[in-house]
């Protein structure tokens, strides 16, 4: 634990979160990464233990994922993950990110924890990156059609030694779908698989995106249960749910509630120093658990923010009038100084704030599907 110790000795204190005694924390962080999995030979393909990390600051995302896989035979997997825009970077990250998650959460844990409830390019296919990173044979394809997609497809297993071909019959609805969506970038990430489970190191991806966003429908057509728990770190805490993902709670004796915090800026970077760089202050953790049949995942995770939805609760009214009004005339500092209420980003809530408030007054968040 040096590295634990490092970073408690910088001395970053903030509020505290209780999580319940007694659980192993490596249960808490085995993350199922929604990727669509298709296996080159016909075998069960299982995700015992995948692990994500969710970051948006509003205007770009970073994901870094990870897995624990392992299927009945030794094969090759193609994972695919649909993405709102070109990715302007794909790099190795590292497995010390989900350690550092590990570390804060322990940090702010007071006292013993309990159960946690919780190819051939064609006009409508051309190949934008590819790069081999580590064990990942990376690809990112910009597609329109799902037929000559799926053809690219075998056909770059095929140039690369690969027996068998890929099948979109149970996936090409969904693909469909994300195009209609204007989802136009695939990453294709080809993965080794066998018998025994073992980990795939860590890739980063960041893109452009005015939503955060989280992949679940392209893993529907696997079948089968999984549980998945995603980190988000966004710059303002969700107060709101997005079904059927719920916020994970602790409970300890007759305490109760949920696993959320916020982080200093040296935390951020504590995870990743990308991750760190994308906020320009301190950001909110919120953990999102699900645990059932995978084919209920029939939406995507999509989270917007609305200018002037101070409270987070997904539509714009007196509450959040109310809120700004509490910090009227306040600046940091000041003893009512809230920066939610800050809309224009100036250090200060003046009737400017209250003037976009009103003018989006009225507005409601409705989830993309």
């Amino acid at each position: 634990m040096e590295r634990k110790n490092r970073y408690l000795t910088t001395g970053i204190l903030s509020t505290i979160i209780i999580f319940g005694a007694g659980l192993q924390l490596n249960a808490i962080l085995m993350v199922s990464a929604d990727w669509g999995m298709i296996p080159i030979l016909p075998v069960s393909i299982f995700e015992p233990g995948q692990k994500a990390i969710v970051a948006w600051n509003g205007e770009k995302e970073i994901l870094i994922l990870s897995a624990d896989v392992t299927s009945n035979a030794n094969t090759t997997v193609l994972q695919i993950m649909p993405l709102p825009s070109n990715p302007t970077k794909i790099e190795e990250a590292s497995t010390g990110s989900f350690d550092a998650i590990q570390d804060l959460i322990e940090f702010r844990m007071p006292i013993p924890w309990s159960d946690v409830y919780w190819g051939n390019q064609t006009d409508l296919v051309e190949v934008v990156f590819h790069e081999q990173i580590g064990m990942h044979d990376i690809i990112v394809v910009e597609a329109y059609d799902v037929s000559e997609f799926a053809e690219w497809m075998n056909e770059f297993l095929v140039k690369n030694g690969i027996n068998g071909q890929v099948t979109l019959e149970d996936m090409a609805p969904i693909i469909e779908d994300y195009m209609a969506r204007s989802f136009h970038f695939y990453v294709l990430d080809l993965i080794d698989t066998s018998s025994e489970e073992k980990s795939v190191e860590p890739i980063l991806y960041e893109f452009n995106t005015d939503f955060l966003y989280y992949p679940l429908l392209i893993t529907s057509p696997i079948g089968g249960d999984g549980k998945i728990t995603l980190f988000l770190i966004t710059r303002h805490i969700i107060n709101y749910g997005y079904p059927p993902l719920t916020k994970a709670q602790y409970y300890v004796e007759e305490f109760a509630g949920l696993l959320e915090f916020e982080m200093f800026k040296e935390e951020l970077f504590y995870i990743d120093s990308r991750i760190g760089e994308l906020f320009e202050d301190a950001a909110w953790m919120t953990v999102l658990v699900y645990d059932g049949p995978l084919s209920t995942l029939t939406k995507d995770l999509v989270i917007i923010t609305i200018t002037g939805d101070l409270n987070f609760d997904g539509v714009v009214n007196i509450n959040d009038i109310a809120v700004a009004a509490s910090a009227f005339g306040s600046h940091p500092g000041h003893p009512r100084w809230n920066p939610v209420a800050d809309v224009l980003q100036d250090e200060r809530v003046d009737i400017r704030d209250l003037t976009l408030i009103a003018l989006e007054f009225g507005t409601t968040y409705t989830q993309k599907t």
